[in-house]
């Protein structure tokens, strides 16, 4: 079974490879997996319509869009002091001293160009069983507010005195991909509202606004105003939300969902920085879930 992906033409890269057959909405093939656009006149000689990537059911898990990135040197990331980091060992012996995902954050201490990268120790809450191990190969993923990077590292040293952090490996091969600017993500996050007990769906989210889904039709009208509680996970922590959303638009999807586009409404700067924190966080995790 095929199945289509939407895209922009701002999602295709002069000289990469295209990891997918491009077709348009009749599934009509524009250009065949493989194919690498040499010019920008190439690309604006592509119909003026809606284009799509090809891919086989399944496909797309084990070979994302993230894959289809541009080349960065160490500059390029505009990593600082401070910035967040995911940490995920490459080993199956490594995956075990991690929880949940098989992955932990750590924040960037410093750095020493074409030597060394450091940083914290992951929290202590984050680990389970044997800690890092000197040698370890780890996959590295950085969202700086504009681009997703991915690259690989070894772990040099273990430091836990005078203070515990981690030497890593300089990144030598740094890959990226754009984000929109809208930083819209898919997400799965239940939730409720004061006018139902019925459980909501926040299918999508920004630090603005959502989509919701329920099964029950609510008759919700235009600028009607709800109460929407629900629980942002990060990291570690639940950081409980209760906002004030505005309804926006209505539709029912063909498998009789009942979807409504949210505003919310004077949020506080609390929550807008638990938002941003959490749209951050899962972009860092997997960048394909941007809309």
């Amino acid at each position: 079974m095929m199945n289509l992906t939407q895209i922009q033409l701002s999602d295709l890269k002069i000289g990469q490879p295209l990891p997918h057959n491009l077709v348009d909405e009749n599934q009509a093939v524009l250009r065949e997996q493989g194919h690498i656009f040499k010019t920008p006149d190439e690309l604006r000689k592509l119909p003026d319509r809606k284009i799509f990537f090809q891919y086989k059911e399944n496909q797309l898990n084990n070979n994302k869009l993230n894959d289809y990135s541009a080349s960065f040197d160490f500059n390029g990331m505009q990593l600082k002091v401070g910035d967040k980091l995911m940490l995920k060992p490459q080993s199956n012996a490594g995956i075990l001293s991690f929880s949940k995902t098989g992955a932990c954050m750590v924040t960037v201490i410093g750095y020493i160009p074409n030597v060394m990268l450091l940083v914290s120790l992951p929290v202590t809450d984050q680990m389970v069983g044997t800690s890092f191990v000197e040698g370890d190969q780890m996959q590295v993923n950085f969202f700086n507010g504009k681009n997703a990077f991915s690259f690989r590292i070894f772990v040099d040293y273990v430091i836990k005195h005078p203070f515990k952090c981690l030497c890593l490996s300089f990144p030598k091969q740094i890959k990226g991909q754009i984000i929109r600017k809208s930083r819209r993500i898919r997400t799965g996050i239940k939730a409720r509202a004061n006018v139902t007990g019925a459980q909501i769906l926040i299918t999508n989210l920004s630090a603005s606004g959502a989509q919701i889904t329920l099964q029950d039709d609510l008759g919700l009208k235009l600028n009607e105003k709800l109460e929407l509680s629900f629980e942002l996970q990060l990291e570690e922590q639940s950081i409980p939300m209760l906002l004030n959303v505005n309804i926006k638009s209505s539709n029912i999807k063909q498998d009789l969902l009942f979807c409504h586009g949210v505003e919310f409404a004077n949020p506080s700067v609390e929550q807008v920085s638990a938002l941003r924190s959490f749209v951050h966080q899962e972009i860092v995790k997997d960048p394909t879930i941007v809309i």
